[in-house]
Parts: C-alpha cells; sequence; structure tokens
C-alpha cells in the first residue's frame, strides 16, 4: 500500500471515529503544519497554542470531512483560519489582494545552497504574509496550485500572480541580504 492510500485509510478510520489514528495524523502532519503556522505567523511565540486550536478543530470535526482525499486540504485550510482569526483579534488583518494572472517567467531563478538557508528563512520572514503563505504551500509543502487555491480560498490565476510576485519579493530581499 503506497504512502497516498494508508492515509486515505487513516483518515477514514479517523472520520469513523478511531481517534487511536489521529496520533498517526498528527506524526505525519504536526512538524510540517508547524513550519506552516510559523511561517503566516511570523515566528510568533503563540505557534503552540494555535496548532493545539487546529487539532482540536480536527478531532471534533473530522468525522464531516466527506473525502479523504480531500484531508491535506481540508486541514490546511482549518490552519490558515485559525492563524488569520488570531490576526482578526489583534487587529492586524490583511486584505489579500485579488491579483491578476501573469506569465510565468522563464527559468531564470538563482541556485541556493545549504549555506543559505539561513538566510533564505530570514528573507521569507520578510515577505508578507500571503507571499509567505503561497511560497511556503508551493514549494516547501510542495502543493499543486489547485491545491494552495483552495486553501487560500481565490482563483488558481490569483496563486499564480502571487507566486510570481513572492518570487520576485523573495529574491530581492536575497539580493539586499548579499550585498
Amino acid at each position: 500500500m503506497d504512502f497516498d492510500q494508508q492515509l486515505e485509510t487513516t483518515v477514514d478510520r479517523c472520520r469513523l471515529g478511531q481517534r487511536a489514528d489521529l496520533e498517526d495524523l498528527f506524526e505525519i502532519y504536526q512538524p510540517r503544519l508547524k513550519y506552516y503556522v510559523r511561517r503566516l505567523n511570523n515566528g510568533s511565540a503563540n505557534t503552540d497554542d494555535i496548532l493545539q486550536e487546529i487539532w482540536l478543530t480536527v478531532i471534533k470535526k473530522i468525522h464531516k470531512l466527506k473525502d479523504a482525499r480531500a484531508f491535506n486540504v481540508w486541514l490546511y485550510r482549518i490552519a490558515r483560519n485559525q492563524v488569520y482569526s488570531g490576526f482578526r483579534r489583534k487587529e492586524r488583518f490583511l486584505h489579500l489582494p485579488q491579483d491578476d494572472e501573469l506569465p510565468v517567467s522563464g527559468n531564470d531563478e538563482p541556485a541556493f545552497d545549504a549555506d543559505d538557508t539561513i538566510k533564505l528563512h530570514q528573507a521569507l520572514s520578510k515577505l508578507k504574509p500571503y507571499h509567505k503563505e503561497v511560497l511556503t504551500l508551493s514549494f516547501i509543502e510542495q502543493m499543486p496550485y489547485q491545491e494552495i487555491a483552495d486553501i487560500i480560498g481565490c482563483n488558481l490565476g490569483t496563486v499564480r500572480s502571487r507566486i510570481f510576485y513572492a518570487k520576485q519579493s523573495l529574491r530581492k530581499e536575497m539580493e539586499n541580504r548579499n550585498g
């Protein structure tokens, strides 16, 4: 059984009330989810509280999930909503613009080696929240654009546009850091 089938089986068991399988989901998703929440939340100290709320929501509502294959999108949508609801409570919520679709440029992206990891994460933390989000989902989580669109609640063209501008912003930030 491949990973996707095993994950689907585990989610189905959780949907049917077998709570022991939630531990498996937690172990699979917690590190990735923590990284995603930290990126959206600018590394704030309340990341663990947000993660706890996310998993409580999963426990309470997993039985309502109709298709186990949609778990990934469903989980990240919950995470996104938790982070942004915290922004609203703090009156720090940012309006996310609906950018027009842009043509994707060629392969003109710089190559990064292991030594640039710290600089990359520092530069990423300086980006706008909606840019950090799409870059994290696309490159760290390796999600297809359509899943990203489903998670953030916008159309596919907007995702492409945000990734385009996010790459430009990240490139500029990296160039500023490297002198």
